[in-house]
């Protein structure tokens, strides 16, 4: 893979992560008012979710920040 073209990937996945995040945590806080019968898979998912939202939105915009600097360094 060519550095020139790695920016790319950081761009294009720390973009994604960000959406993803929010999600997660929008997840995470329903599942603390939802009422009703529900899997303990989808309990123990919600809890997941709400622990590592903010670790997953970090990280995105870290990569976003690195992808961005590489891009207007041309490395």
């Amino acid at each position: 893979m060519k550095t020139k073209q790695f920016y790319k990937y950081l761009l294009i996945i720390g973009g994604s992560m960000i959406p993803l995040s929010i999600i997660m945590f929008v997840f995470g806080i329903s599942m603390f008012t939802a009422r009703g019968d529900f899997s303990s898979f989808v309990i123990q998912l919600s809890q997941f979710c709400f622990i590592f939202w903010k670790l997953i939105l970090a990280l995105g915009i870290i990569l976003l920040i690195i992808g961005s600097i590489m891009k207007k360094r041309n490395i």
